[in-house]
């Protein structure tokens, strides 16, 4: 038989942890301080990728919009997209996050990706070149499928937090797969992809330039921020506020 008082102990242990005083809650993380009148930041959107990254949803992309409060936004869309208020394929957040703060924000939004004729024409190179390439080596296209599937996998395992989604982690690797899609596929589609980059950036940076005063959010994707935020640090760098420092401010994590 066990002593009465060793009894007693495992009787009252429990009632000692139930109460037991809770552990001090977190401090709410600070708000991110209010950018300067003309600066400019470049986002990069996740596509399809929200809605399975806790650290970046659609309600985060929403709140930071909003909280940077943008005088211009400059969208990752064509002008026929962008009048209409389209559907986006490939890109969801647009009829998910933007279209709707379009019509309840007061907000300039210039569209910059090539339209009419020039997107027919880069777009119709770089198809012809991609099934060029598949003709060649199927194998080698079916690597590039899996090439981005898994960086997108270890994408969502490495992000924590939205300065992660903004980090020089998250451009490398990016980075990495477009430079394997040049390596396979080929001068066509190099040459494709720089006209479609040039026209990009040269819209983003002509937007920021006519808006000398003004607040500029700049909304890419994961895929191609870091060139936009490069072009950006090189023609304004006095204005240009880097993304993962500011989305890393509040320090959340999921």
């Amino acid at each position: 038989m066990r002593p009465a008082h060793l009894l007693f102990a495992l009787l009252a242990a429990p009632l000692f942890v139930a109460i037991a005083p809770p552990a001090s809650a977190a401090p709410p993380p600070a708000p991110r301080p209010a950018p300067a009148e003309d600066a400019v930041l470049v986002v990069g959107a996740l596509h399809d990728l929200h809605l399975r990254e806790p650290a970046f949803g659609y309600d985060d992309l929403d709140a930071a919009i909003r909280a940077f409060a943008p005088d211009v936004l400059v969208l990752e869309v064509r002008a026929d997209e962008l009048a209409g208020r389209t559907a986006t394929p490939g890109r969801p957040e647009y009829p998910a996050v933007i279209w709707p703060l379009l019509a309840a924000m007061e907000v300039e939004a210039v569209a910059m990706e090539p339209d009419g004729d020039l997107f027919k024409a880069i777009s119709g190179e770089a198809g012809a070149a991609f099934d060029a390439m598949r003709q060649r080596d199927p194998d080698g296209a079916a690597a590039l499928s899996r090439l981005a599937a898994d960086v997108d996998t270890f994408l969502l395992a490495y992000w924590g937090d939205a300065g992660q989604v903004h980090d020089a982690t998250t451009a490398a690797l990016a980075d990495g797969v477009q430079s394997a899609r040049f390596a396979l596929v080929g001068p066509a589609f190099v040459q494709a992809q720089a006209r479609w980059d040039d026209f990009m950036t040269g819209r983003a940076l002509a937007a920021i330039r006519a808006h000398p005063g003004k607040r500029v959010m700049v909304i890419g994707s994961y895929k191609n921020r870091a060139l936009l935020e490069a072009a950006v640090r090189k023609a304004a760098p006095q204005r240009l506020v880097g993304a993962s420092a500011w989305f890393g401010q509040d320090g959340t994590e999921r």
